[in-house]
């Protein structure tokens, strides 16, 4: 079996509050045509592969910790080989191990015929990170709480993406541990406005990270890619996630394809393509 697993895009970040040492979020998150590619049969073992040496391939993975989780839950003995084609960078804030993650949620519910709710569905997926339940569905969506609150949203604005990942990272798991630098929200209402209208200007005018200033302030090489994106055209220059991706938006795809042209060498991982999937 095999399936495509999605990245997303924060357009919008709100960390409201930290409960029992648990942020809790309101963000407006949105899927991309940028994906890995899951392979998954049934093995004597339990396997897990990747394209990338960097990526570990032991209880470390968010897959083996994923497929676990279901072995237990759902009392399936059979063990499995995993290989992971990776597309999403890592430590981006594109959720790449959390749809990893949650496509093998899917992939193991439909191989088992386990016909698990929505809700049943994130419950396994809330165990995983604060990504993962999103990314069981792929579709636009205000995710709060913990990610395991999930209200669908549509979005029928027209836009393109252009991607930069500096060569660096950010660990979701200890920045997320530090963050303390909560603020009231501002502008998630007018972004989610702008989404209901189908007004581009309005939703760029109010993309949003609470933790883009933060993680600038360690990371001072993403102001100039910040700059980069903005003088090269592109609206709503934003961070995605708790990664160092910087994403800027437009609608139109020769913009995009112009700047991609000009800084694909500059840095590791450059790409352009369509909001959704």
């Amino acid at each position: 079996m095999r399936r495509k697993a999605f990245a997303k895009l924060t357009l919008y970040l709100h960390a409201k509050e930290r409960i029992d040492g648990m942020l809790h979020f309101k963000n407006i998150i949105v899927p991309i045509d940028l994906f890995d590619m899951i392979y998954l049969d049934k093995h004597e073992t339990m396997h897990i592969e990747t394209d990338k040496t960097y990526l570990p391939n032991d209880k470390r993975n968010t897959v083996y910790k994923t497929l676990m989780i279901m072995k237990d839950r759902y009392d399936i003995t059979d063990n499995f080989k995993v290989r992971i084609v990776k597309n999403i960078p890592a430590q981006a804030g594109l959720g790449g191990g959390s749809a990893d993650a949650a496509t093998v949620i899917t992939m193991i519910n439909d191989m088992y015929h386990l016909n698990l709710s929505d809700q049943e569905l994130i419950e396994v997926a809330s165990q995983i990170d604060e990504d993962t339940p999103f990314c069981l569905f792929n579709r636009p969506m205000i995710v709060e709480g913990i990610g395991d609150k999930l209200t669908p949203i549509e979005l029928e604005t027209d836009m393109y993406y252009l991607l930069v990942k500096p060569g660096f990272g950010v660990s979701t798991k200890s920045f997320l541990r530090r963050f303390k630098d909560f603020q009231e929200e501002k502008s998630l209402e007018l972004c989610l406005e702008g989404i209901e209208k189908n007004d581009y200007q309005q939703i760029v005018d109010n993309t949003h990270n609470d933790f883009q200033k933060p993680v600038i302030k360690r990371n001072g090489r993403l102001r100039k890619v910040v700059r980069t994106l903005r003088e090269g055209g592109l609206d709503g220059v934003c961070m995605s996630g708790s990664g160092t991706t910087i994403y800027g938006l437009t609608q139109d795809l020769d913009t995009a394809m112009t700047l991609y042209n000009k800084i694909v060498f500059d840095y590791p991982f450059v790409k352009y393509g369509r909001i959704g999937k």
